[in-house]
């Protein structure tokens, strides 16, 4: 009866490389996996219990990771893949980071235990250099919504700052000078990229950034509704304000409003992502659109048919004009 040893030998590997084939560990590569499994053929190796991690066993899935589960956003992302997946025949399996390394890496080990080779991430806790790591040992791999030097093939990813300065741009050509903005309070590369834009867009004006125009809030309506409790509690002589996403800005529009202060005749706002019915708001919300679905379609495709240029694919984000702007007074 053959051995582990003798799998080993066959293969060139150590008999701890066989145990972790053998133990689906998300630490082997995928030709090292194939590798060893032919030399199980080779020498008439089985294992107790059936195990053995097969190099096509995962062939008809895709894997998503998403950040979470209760937000529009996440769930055109999550429609752009399965169509992909549909496409090709594929079974889509979907886990959540909950914006946490640890449980990022949960999950990205859970697919691959899953016997998935081809998966889409929305990574905002890894670190960099922990996605390159991944990337380098698993080319169907892909990033999507973050771009990370290193592994550009590799990443599908949106102009972040690109959007904030054009929403910040539109309330300057509509004459407003004091514009406060709200971001999340969560260290990832969106928030830094989109305080950015909207600095540049200011600076260019020859307007500094006041501190006590920024609010950093939790993710969710309830954070959009903190900050417009904050501005009004300062007193302050804003006219307009630019929102991380479209859920801070209409929290914020319902608490203004019910202080008195109408959009856009006394207080001009601007979105982003434009993930939102518009049919449920008024006035409709001028936001940034972030073509999510779009890149989640491509970053499938992506994994799936491999790498053409080896340049990162960048998608830019559109100003779409609506209602929740309007000129500023004695502008």
């Amino acid at each position: 009866m053959s051995t582990i040893n003798d799998v080993a030998k066959a293969a060139g590997v150590s008999t701890a490389t066989v145990s972790r084939v053998i133990n689906r560990s998300p630490s082997v590569l995928p030709e090292t996996i194939a590798r060893v499994e032919q030399a199980m053929e080779q020498v008439g190796y089985q294992t107790k219990d059936n195990r053995r991690l097969s190099i096509n066993q995962g062939g008809d899935t895709i894997g998503l990771i998403l950040s979470n589960f209760n937000s529009p956003f996440f769930g055109l992302l999550t429609q752009g893949v399965e169509k992909v997946a549909r496409k090709y025949g594929r079974k889509l399996i979907v886990a959540s980071g909950q914006y946490d390394p640890e449980l990022e890496e949960e999950a990205l080990n859970y697919l691959l235990n899953k016997g998935c080779r081809n998966i889409v991430m929305h990574s905002k806790a890894m670190s960099d250099d922990q996605l390159i790591r991944i990337a380098s040992k698993l080319p169907g791999f892909v990033i999507v919504n973050r771009y990370v030097p290193g592994m550009e093939e590799q990443c599908v990813w949106l102009e972040n700052r690109k959007g904030t300065y054009l929403a910040t741009k539109h309330l300057l050509d509509h004459g407003h000078r004091n514009i406060a903005y709200i971001s999340c309070e969560l260290e990832i590369d969106d928030k830094a990229e989109r305080f950015f834009g909207y600095q540049k867009a200011l600076e260019e004006a020859g307007i500094s950034v006041n501190p006590d125009w920024v609010e950093e809030v939790p993710f969710g309506e309830h954070g959009g509704a903190l900050a417009a409790t904050n501005l009004l509690n300062k007193g302050l002589p804003v006219t307009a304000l630019v929102a991380y996403n479209d859920f801070f800005a209409a929290a914020a529009i319902q608490v203004f409003a019910d202080h008195g202060i109408s959009v856009p005749e006394r207080l001009s706002v601007v979105g982003f992502d434009d993930v939102l019915p518009q049919c449920y708001f008024t006035p409709r919300l001028t936001t940034v659109r972030s073509p999510i679905e779009s890149m989640a379609i491509h970053a499938a495709r992506l994994c799936i048919e491999g790498f053409g240029s080896g340049v990162s694919t960048r998608f830019q984000p559109l100003l779409v004009r609506r209602n929740s702007v309007a000129l500023a007074i004695n502008a």
